[in-house]
């Protein structure tokens, strides 16, 4: 028996630390596992943490690629979280839960793709020194929502208001990722489109003061290269069709 004594994970008070915590770990340990949802937006944008659009925050969003779902399931239980089994059992191919010991807080974490308003691959998204998902695919998941509030035009406009736009980097939001998602399904890239009106509206509204872009002019870039990208064969196809055939699910119809 060795004589080293054995090391306690200490899970942090507060969500925000915490979630930086385990996003560093898990690259630092090579896990395909990235931060995403409000706590990774907050990770990246300034503009997210003052008012008007600071907030708490109640759970953690993770990304992880089907084959890291065995390394990351100890990660996790290495470090404290406690698996819902029953759940994990029943969706354990798309998603798992895990919530903090005490119940301060729960996980979500999403197995290669977020499915919701609409389908968003990560399988090739999940490398890389960063803590989270890249800023496109930020941008891209909060835009993907069908019936949008508040809090998720909040992270967009955050986010438009802190990075630039152009290539796919490690601080700029890929016109290139966005484009090429969007190019190839017009049901997304209708509700994108939509979506982005909101977010224009909400700036108009509630502006977040002293940031580096105007996110009025950041819509109306991202919006040009939406319209300029190439658009696939399917796409063409579907748009025909417009608003006559729904175009987006709900997230009721997601989870049955």
């Amino acid at each position: 028996m060795s004589d080293q004594p054995a090391t306690r994970t200490v899970i942090l008070d507060e969500i925000e630390a915490e979630s930086e915590r385990l996003a560093s770990l898990a690259v630092e340990e090579g896990l395909a596992m990235r931060l995403m949802g409000g706590l990774a937006i907050r990770l990246r944008s300034e503009s997210v943490r003052k008012p008007p659009y600071a907030r708490n925050y109640a759970d953690m969003d993770f990304a992880i690629s089907s084959r890291s779902r065995t390394a990351a399931r100890a990660f996790l239980e290495r470090q404290g979280y406690v698996p819902e089994k029953l759940f994990n059992a029943i969706h354990g191919a798309q998603r798992l839960n895990y919530a903090e010991p005490n119940g301060r807080w729960t996980m979500d974490i999403l197995i290669d793709e977020l499915s919701m308003s609409h389908r968003l691959d990560l399988r090739d998204r999940l490398a890389g020194p960063g803590l989270t998902i890249p800023l496109a695919d930020l941008v891209l998941t909060k835009l993907q929502i069908w019936e949008i509030n508040r809090k998720d035009l909040g992270d967009v406009l955050c986010l438009l208001a802190d990075h630039p736009l152009g290539a796919d980097g490690a601080e700029t939001i890929g016109l290139d990722r966005i484009g090429a998602v969007l190019g190839s399904d017009w049901g997304f890239c209708h509700t994108v489109e939509r979506n982005l009106d909101r977010v224009a509206e909400q700036w108009a509204a509630e502006p977040v003061a002293d940031v580096r872009f105007d996110v009025a002019a950041q819509v109306a870039e991202l919006r040009a290269a939406i319209q300029r990208a190439p658009k696939s064969l399917a796409w063409r196809t579907r748009a025909r069709l417009g608003e006559r055939v729904r175009w987006y699910e709900t997230p009721e119809e997601v989870r049955h």
